[in-house]
């Protein structure tokens, strides 16, 4: 299965796939996971990712993600890669979204689909975990010019937008 520009197609779980192909386009590949935004005081975190081989998108500015573990629910998955990645407690957090999404890794040519999550906190005290070497509170106007931040996402336009509709809220 290609990929659309837009994001929108999302294959049955357990797709496995290559690289990069000749055209340059990526490759579906199996992962199992999700992505988290977090949004406090209408500004949202980005981590720093720490340029490791076992980190996806090494050295890239991007929202949480993590994989699934087991049979563990996506929801629970989120919050506890949330708290393991930034400290931030389930407790502070207050779910406003939850969709799916396709992600890539720029450096590795590969791309899968996932579950992605809004939650706003109530804090903004972050502690990072080994898989991050930095993080930051942006506005979406920074968001929004970050290069390295919305090659993550095959759709940037359509998180901005999600986030957008629940930021002004």
């Amino acid at each position: 299965m290609e990929l659309s520009e837009e994001g929108v197609g999302f294959p049955a779980h357990g797709v496995k796939c290559g690289s990069i192909n000749a055209k340059g386009k990526y490759k579906l590949i199996e992962r199992d996971g999700i992505f988290a935004i977090i949004v406090h005081n209408r500004k949202v975190l980005l981590l720093k990712r720490r340029n490791l081989p076992v980190v996806i998108n090494p050295g890239i500015w991007s929202f949480l993600s993590g994989a699934r573990e087991g049979k563990d629910r996506y929801l629970a998955t989120a919050y506890r890669e949330i708290e393991e990645e930034s400290g931030i407690k389930k407790e502070c957090l207050r779910l406003l979204y939850s969709g799916r999404i396709n992600v890539i890794d720029l450096k590795k040519g590969f791309s899968w689909p996932n579950r992605l999550y809004l939650f706003r906190s109530s804090t903004g005290k972050v502690r990072l975990d080994y898989e991050n070497a930095g993080y930051r509170w942006a506005t979406l106007a920074q968001i929004e010019k970050e290069i390295n931040y919305t090659n993550v996402f095959t759709n940037p336009k359509h998180i901005i937008k999600i986030i957008k509709g629940h930021i002004n809220g």
